[in-house]
């Protein structure tokens, strides 16, 4: 019984011809059975379920491994598990962000960023030079802060810069550029200085993964990677039914639907 679920969910999900080429290659390691709004992968391979209030964390076998409760904190808005021995979560609705260990537990006191006078903040992420980096919906900038939240860097007033009002859907910080993602307009681009660099125009998107040279994402019912340097764009075709998102790390593709996420061994 269970090897026939398996096979349906598999044919659910690879239905067309291009599809069932690609399924010859791969292996269904996994299927968690969570409802999540987001998911995250780290390097080492783990995979993060997020949902309103909670965080799921298995291994690239899909075996659990520690979960987390937000309910004192409020709903979750974004996990940055760009480091998995420090992931940060931020809470939008309280301007909070709290900072958990390769565990789900709380590393740290929350820190409160309208006591440090960001007063709405609606996105946030890691520096892996130090520090954190948020963005002011009301300034129209993202500062950088250090480990002690001092204000190191900003970026110009991106309203002012773009003659409209930039509301960030994700924002990420790999290889020392600041990525701010709005699904209406695309991605722009930052280096370290905050300097602004330019936008790429990946538009409608919601969610982006940052790996080495190429930009991830999901939009109509397509996997795309994106190539920083040649600018070229490969898109393969995924499941007509509740795809959400999908991400890769190492030799796994992990795939979320409304109901229920698959991990698959890719080679």
């Amino acid at each position: 019984m269970k090897m026939i679920s398996l096979l349906f969910l598999f044919s659910l999900f690879f239905s067309t011809p291009q599809e069932e080429n690609l399924s010859k290659n791969w292996k269904v390691i996994k299927i968690v059975k969570k409802k999540a709004e987001l998911i995250s992968t780290d390097r080492l391979g783990n995979f993060y379920l997020i949902s309103a209030n909670h965080i799921w964390m298995y291994n690239n076998k899909g075996d659990s491994l520690a979960a987390f409760n937000s309910r004192k904190y409020g709903e979750i808005s974004h996990v940055d598990t760009t480091d998995p021995y420090k992931i940060l979560v931020f809470f939008k609705d309280y301007g909070l962000i709290l900072f958990l260990d390769n565990y789900l537990s709380e590393n740290g006191e929350v820190i409160d960023l309208q006591k440090l006078g960001y007063d709405q903040v609606t996105m946030a992420c890691q520096s892996r030079e130090s520090g954190i980096w948020v963005y002011d919906q009301l300034k129209q900038k993202a500062f950088h802060l250090n480990d002690d939240f001092k204000q190191i860097h900003e970026t110009v007033n991106l309203s002012q810069w773009f003659q409209r009002r930039i509301m960030p859907s994700g924002m990420i910080e790999f290889n020392n550029r600041l990525y701010i993602n709005e699904k209406e307009s695309g991605i722009y681009v930052f280096d370290h200085f905050a300097t602004y660099l330019k936008r790429i125009a990946i538009e409608g998107v919601d969610q982006i993964q940052l790996l080495e040279n190429r930009i991830n994402y999901v939009k109509n019912n397509t996997f795309c990677e994106y190539n920083i340097k040649s600018f070229y764009t490969d898109c393969k075709q995924l499941p007509k039914k509740d795809v959400i998102d999908a991400r890769v790390e190492k030799n796994r593709f992990y795939l979320m639907s409304k109901n229920f996420s698959i991990i698959y061994q890719t080679n």
